[in-house]
């Protein structure tokens, strides 16, 4: 494979090669990674108590089911800290909308748990938005309190729905599009406990999955890395669009997508995604783990 292969996450800028797969900002006609925000007009979206099996837009699915602590502090700490996140991605959406109005294939993003704590994010992270100057529109995100089951409903095969977790036995391919309906556990803690998401998923019956980041060929980062919430949101979102402007770009050609094209669409997401983890949280690249 021609091109150089980044060995650090400090050397993984994305204006040079990423794993010899030449996803350069300027050559990016192929896979269009410079993702945008749609205005809500170009929005794909369902009612909110419309099955999922008649919306065909992607859904990342927010389980916060896991439920906070009881005691005062050490909820308020994990409330704030789900909402800061929630938050990061829809302010570094609302951020990319500015710089284009041209339109893409948007993801549904819905945060399901008790009723009680789906209202107290909701609520902060309207405070959060209330005392920043710059356009987060928290309607963006869909707060319910049914269960997961509930929410997806019947689907016509079990390769629509993923539960990613780090600890899981398979990795997503990066050379097909990712499934439809993406759950993320709303597990946002400062030391990770592993097998937490994968027993989760197998609790509600659902299969489980890394992200195939090997992809990347980064020293640091291998498939069992437990990515920061807001850096998993925004890979997806531009995971999916990636893969939405390959098909357009092929629609009514002659050309094939091959392997090779649906593997740059995940690169070049996962690559910007880990780059904007890295202007935002410089000093926690890498987590911590501990055994239950």
């Amino acid at each position: 494979m021609e091109g150089s292969i980044q060995n650090s996450l400090e050397n993984l800028h994305i204006s040079g090669e990423v794993d010899g797969a030449a996803v350069k900002e300027d050559e990016q006609s192929d896979v269009n990674s410079s993702l945008q925000t749609p205005t809500k007009k170009d929005i794909t979206t369902c009612d909110n108590h419309q099955s999922t099996n008649n919306c065909q837009a992607p859904i990342l699915l927010c389980d916060a089911w896991y439920g906070f602590p009881s005691q005062k502090r050490p909820r308020k700490e994990r409330i704030n800290a789900v909402s800061r996140q929630l938050s990061n991605f829809l302010e570094w959406r609302s951020s990319s909308s500015s710089t284009s109005d041209s339109t893409m294939h948007n993801c549904r993003v819905s945060l399901l748990g008790s009723d009680g704590d789906v209202k107290a994010v909701k609520e902060r992270m309207d405070e959060i938005t209330n005392n920043h100057t710059d356009h987060k529109d928290v309607d963006e995100i869909d707060f319910q309190s049914i269960t997961i089951q509930k929410y997806i409903g019947k689907q016509d095969t079990d390769e629509d729905v993923v539960y990613l977790s780090p600890d899981a036995t398979d990795t997503l391919s990066c050379t097909s599009p990712p499934p439809r309906i993406v759950i993320i556990g709303m597990l946002i803690d400062r030391r990770i406990t592993t097998d937490r998401s994968r027993k989760r998923s197998e609790t509600l019956n659902i299969r489980s999955a890394r992200l195939p980041l090997d992809e990347l060929n980064v020293k640091e980062l291998t498939n069992r890395e437990p990515l920061n919430v807001d850096t998993v949101l925004e890979l997806m979102q531009r995971w999916y669009y990636n893969c939405d402007q390959l098909k357009k770009k092929n629609d009514g050609s002659s050309g094939k997508i091959t392997s090779d094209m649906y593997r740059k669409c995940f690169v070049s997401a996962a690559a910007y995604a880990m780059k904007t983890q890295r202007e935002r949280h410089p000093n926690r690249t890498v987590h911590i783990t501990s055994n239950e």
